[in-house]
């Protein structure tokens, strides 16, 4: 049978998703935790394959991974969960032999930003690269054929903006030199003109943002995925959401600390 799971992980553990002999990543952690609940045996006997190989520092709420298993989705989830560190699964499907799941019907990538920003200049930016242009001053890979982008929203939730990117497919690091596109317009770095130059294939180079704020947040498929976040890991997740929780009010408290001793 083969199975998909819907899969989260905090990017900052790990030397990004790909397999690497030497580093901790996201698959060999995955693979690792599959071999050792007796699931596979071997990864490319099991064809086991991943969505999106999300950089260092990207995180993900869903990303998917898909493997022939010897058990069913329900038991592949808790078996999963009950050996993996630093990666959750809280969704699983059976899905035909065939599948893979870099097919996807869309994926959609949310990028959080703090701080000040002109927001009407971000979004004026950020409209541009919706519909299909020559992406290559954004990609850090050749690209043959134009892309096509869904749709892009940015609005503001309380202290931060949400600029959510929504595509079939992207290309490696294609998103964070987006943002790092709009942020130049935002900014007063770079005009409109340039950026809507740069889209049908004229020479700039905008760089790239910070990794760290990067959230795969879904990948889609035209199969149903059924569900489960087992106890186990509802209680690891709440033990890691009080840990940032008191990181953060501690910090909140340094600066105003900080700040009352520079205002004496």
């Amino acid at each position: 049978m083969r199975v998909a799971l819907k899969i989260a992980y905090d990017g900052r553990t790990f030397y990004g998703h790909q397999r690497q002999p030497d580093r901790r990543t996201v698959e060999g952690e995955c693979i690792t935790a599959l071999r050792s609940a007796k699931i596979i045996r071997d990864p490319t006997e099991a064809f086991f394959r991943s969505a999106s190989r999300t950089d260092r520092g990207v995180s993900a709420v869903g990303n998917v991974i898909a493997f022939d298993a010897s058990l069913g989705p329900d038991a592949v989830l808790g078996a999963f969960n009950d050996r993996a560190r630093d990666v959750w699964a809280w969704a699983a499907a059976a899905v035909p032999a065939s599948f893979h799941p870099r097919h996807a019907v869309e994926r959609w990538y949310r990028y959080v930003l703090l701080g000040d920003v002109v927001e009407p200049d971000l979004r004026a930016a950020a409209r541009s690269f919706i519909g299909t242009h020559n992406f290559q001053a954004f990609c850090s890979e050749p690209v043959v054929a134009p892309l096509t982008v869904d749709s892009i929203s940015v609005e503001r939730n309380e202290d931060a903006i949400f600029i959510d990117v929504r595509a079939r497919s992207f290309r490696r690091g294609m998103v964070r030199r987006m943002i790092a596109g709009m942020l130049s317009v935002a900014n007063g770095d770079a005009t409109l003109s340039e950026l809507e130059d740069a889209l049908t294939g004229g020479p700039h180079d905008f760089g790239s943002v910070s990794p760290l704020p990067l959230i795969l947040m879904d990948v889609r498929y035209e199969i149903p995925f059924r569900v489960g976040l087992k106890p186990k890991v509802a209680e690891d997740l709440d033990r890691r959401l009080t840990d940032v929780s008191l990181r953060l009010a501690h910090l909140e408290f340094v600066r105003r600390a900080a700040g009352a001793t520079l205002g004496r």
